[in-house]
């Protein structure tokens, strides 16, 4: 009879038990850390990069959110202004224009005392070239979340 016998079983063991939280947890911390770089290139896209920033509510209105479930981590960032959607991907179309007051210190070329005019609310067409922010941030920083993500599961399973 033939028996064996493996030194460091238990060891082994012990190791593979802990291995779902050591790479749940390396997961957790680079989504979060690339999460974070994520929004901060996005803002710096909105500083003038891709976008000229005019009041920089578009730019300071950029969120990041982490959700962890069982079987994911997912880093979302986002803005919930419209015209944030415009900016990205570009707009066509007839868009209202609200009623407003207007100064004017010219009519006919000529130059005259200023004065204040109602101006009327109108439609007009708007046609907006996209100047991506969001998109263009996540493919800059796509070979560095496939480094950090590799490099971290690296240094969890290593021996």
């Amino acid at each position: 009879m033939i028996t064996a016998q493996i030194a460091g079983a238990d060891q082994a063991l012990a190791r593979l038990d802990g291995l779902p939280d050591a790479l749940n947890s390396a997961v957790t911390r680079i989504i979060g850390n690339l999460g974070s770089e994520l929004q901060q290139r996005v803002q710096d896209k909105l500083g003038g990069q891709s976008v000229q920033p005019r009041s920089g509510k578009l730019r300071s209105s950029i969120d990041l959110a982490i959700e962890e479930t069982a079987t994911a981590v997912d880093a979302t960032v986002w803005t919930d202004l419209d015209y944030g959607r415009a900016q990205e991907f570009g707009f066509s179309g007839v868009v209202s224009v609200r009623a407003s007051l207007r100064r004017i210190r010219a009519a006919f070329g000529r130059s005259i005392a200023e004065k204040t005019i109602n101006v009327r609310a109108y439609r007009r067409r708007f046609d907006l070239p996209g100047r991506s922010f969001l998109g263009s941030a996540l493919d800059d920083m796509t070979p560095d979340i496939s480094a950090e993500i590799d490099a971290a599961l690296r240094e969890v399973l290593a021996p």
